[in-house]
């Protein structure tokens, strides 16, 4: 049963209050593998479009009861009025649309990063380009800006709950956010290599078993603890 999108949830703070679980790093962490999965089979099921996903972002990602994410929204790029799609798809958002008037297969690439980023900082784009000005000023160059140092206690939302044992993994995720964002399409990564490099990314490991018996029911996952 699929209860709430990313976005509404990350609106809301202090879940353990409210007899809810926070979206703490494992938790985060299964949610972009599976976005990044569920992207990747939209590649393979629609190879003619451009960007099958077209407007992927965390209002059009739905969570189970068992934090699976469902994408939803996709593939209309082809027959959504021009017009009407700029105001409102992600794609139209993406450097290379904005100082070039294109889109690429790697459009969504930059798309999942940005919504990694926001996964992870608890931030929201649309809050950076209504200060900025074009994309000079967005969530990615944000994060980019501040030194890596930095990052557990100015850019990781708090409520992941980041100790010694994690920090190193949500770095790395971070990184592979920021490069499915790089601005120039050529040095951005593919979707391929960005699914493999996520997929790569762990959970801390004290928190391994305690993941796998409370928020997945894959049996083999779970024989494996």
């Amino acid at each position: 049963m699929v209860e709430i999108v990313i976005h509404k949830w990350l609106l809301v703070s202090g879940h353990q209050s409210l007899g809810e679980p926070s979206l703490e790093w494992p938790i985060r962490l299964k949610i972009v593998k599976g976005i990044a999965k569920g992207l990747e089979y939209l590649y393979r099921d629609m190879p003619s479009l451009i960007a099958p996903h077209g407007n992927l972002k965390s209002s059009n990602v739905l969570l189970s009861e068992s934090f699976e994410p469902l994408l939803t929204d996709y593939g209309l790029v082809p027959v959504i009025n021009q017009e009407l799609a700029q105001d409102i798809m992600v794609i139209y958002k993406s450097p290379e649309y904005l100082q070039q008037g294109r889109i690429t297969k790697k459009t969504d690439v930059w798309c999942l990063g940005i919504l990694i980023l926001e996964i992870l900082t608890g931030k929201f784009p649309a809050n950076f380009l209504q200060k900025g000005k074009g994309s000079e000023v967005s969530l990615a160059s944000w994060v980019d800006s501040v030194v890596p140092e930095e990052w557990t206690n100015a850019v990781f939302d708090q409520e992941m709950g980041a100790t010694k044992n994690s920090e190193g993994e949500m770095g790395k995720l971070l990184k592979i956010a920021l490069n499915c964002c790089e601005a120039d399409v050529d040095k951005r990564w593919d979707l391929k290599e960005a699914v493999v490099k996520i997929l790569e990314v762990k959970p801390r490991d004290d928190d391994q078993e305690n993941l796998l018996i409370s928020y997945d029911s894959d049996a083999e996952l779970i024989s494996s603890t």
